[in-house]
């Protein structure tokens, strides 16, 4: 029987270190975003509509989005944005997606 040993490259994604202060500033609202994401999950999962609270968050994120989207165009707008802070830390606060600019990038 073959044995199968995995290699892992160190450094793959690797930027310059951050200061305490953008650290947490870049940080911050990820935590932010997730706790959202779990929101909208368990929304969809039992079909529930999204509450205002739910929308009014991420529009503070700059996600803005119809009110016929549900929870699940939420997801992926969240999604986009955390894609976004995760390739290009630097840029610690990034701009979000309005549900149309996420339905085109969808639809590619």
């Amino acid at each position: 029987m073959g044995k199968i040993v995995g290699y892992r490259s160190l450094n793959q994604l690797s930027w310059a270190p951050e200061e305490g202060g953008v650290r947490s500033t870049r940080r911050a609202p990820l935590c932010e975003l997730d706790g959202l994401l779990n929101q909208l999950e368990d929304i969809n999962v039992r079909g529930f509509a999204v509450p205002g609270r739910v929308r009014v968050a991420l529009q503070r994120h700059g996600i803005t989005m119809s009110p016929r989207d549900g929870a699940a165009e939420m997801i992926e707008a969240i999604f986009v944005l955390q894609e976004r802070y995760m390739l290009r830390p630097e840029q610690s606060a990034p701009t979000g997606r309005s549900g149309d600019d996420l339905r085109r990038r969808l639809a590619v």
